[in-house]
């Protein structure tokens, strides 16, 4: 079992945006220290409350900070970038930081209908599907494409590559990862349904047993009711589901009346709660260890659901591996 954390990146309470970055750029060092697998950063476009709109200049400055640590995206939209020019991207990263570099890869526009059409309007109409793009992003990668003799992404792929992660929230792209031999991250914190994430995880493993299967859960540490009750109140989300199955959660009105305004297609709104682990160290890693025990999860991925920078670091802090499953691999705890 491993901990790794994602990182979106948000605008803090009390930071101004250079200061916000500079707090991503100071977890990713303080999970480095404290022994955390993979630090991964996201893509968003045009979000009032969210920073990071190009994972590859992120991954790339956070490499520069870091020492140990497996830095990545979690991840490129695929959708609004030429696969070949992201594994150039990538492939040039993982050069200069060789053995660190993770290439996570989304299907959501992760942002508004005006910056998806702002990001697109050069694409051609009858643009491949997400299924085809990946797996020409993947076949760049691995210099397996038709024209791999004479068409390269790079002088030199032997020596060090990005690790491939696709992103989903489905059994269906569960499975497509797995028959295509990639890793996989499970958006738990999206889904927010336990018995989905029971069912995806055994049937990749099934399928590719070979494969990392990643969780990636909302996580916050909170010793009292009143803390949990907070944490609560700030992390009321809405749902906006499309016709063709894609899923886009926001978490204020304004996005989402924004996001209606801006878009002919058909939405359906849902509110609710964000599913989140809440407690103390013991209450979280116990929760960790039992969804361990139930389904194969490979790895956990705390994805952090507060602008509060203190209580990010101090959860952070508080389930640090050097601390927690180190110890206990080492048969200390």
């Amino acid at each position: 079992m491993e901990f790794n954390i994602l990182n979106q990146s948000p605008v803090l309470n009390g930071h101004s945006v250079e200061q916000s970055l500079g707090h991503t750029t100071e977890l990713a060092k303080l999970a480095d220290r404290l022994g955390y697998k993979r630090y991964f950063v996201s893509e968003h476009h045009n979000m009032e409350n969210v920073i990071g709109t190009s994972p590859e200049v992120l991954v790339t400055h956070l490499l520069n900070q870091t020492k140990n640590i497996n830095v990545g995206a979690g991840g490129v939209m695929l959708s609004h970038h030429n696969p070949f020019h992201v594994a150039e991207q990538f492939q040039l990263i993982s050069h200069l930081a060789p053995g660190r570099v993770n290439l996570g890869v989304g299907k959501a526009p992760g942002g508004t209908p005006l910056a998806t059409a702002a990001l697109q309007h050069e694409l051609r109409s009858d643009i491949d599907s997400f299924n085809d793009r990946f797996l020409s992003l993947k076949s760049f990668v691995d210099g397996t494409h038709d024209n791999h003799k004479v068409l390269k992404i790079s002088v030199d792929t032997e020596s060090s590559k990005p690790d491939l992660f696709l992103l989903g929230g489905s059994l269906s792209s569960a499975k497509f990862a797995a028959d295509n031999e990639v890793n996989y991250i499970f958006a738990h914190f999206i889904k927010n349904d336990e018995n989905l994430l029971k069912e995806v995880a055994s049937a990749y493993k099934e399928l590719y047993p070979g494969g990392k299967f990643i969780a990636a859960l909302s996580v916050l540490l909170t010793e009292t009711e009143k803390e949990k009750k907070a944490a609560k109140e700030e992390n009321s989300v809405y749902s906006l589901k499309f016709k063709d199955g894609r899923t886009l959660r926001v978490t204020t009105e304004k996005q989402v009346n924004d996001y209606i305004k801006n878009t002919d297609e058909k939405i359906e709104v849902e509110k609710s709660q964000l599913d989140m682990i809440l407690g103390t160290k013991d209450e979280i890693l116990s929760k960790l260890n039992e969804l361990s025990n139930s389904c194969p999860i490979d790895e956990f991925m705390f994805h952090l659901p507060t602008a509060d920078a203190a209580l990010r670091n101090l959860t952070i802090e508080t389930l640090a591996p050097i601390h927690t499953i180190h110890k206990e691999k080492a048969g200390i705890l």
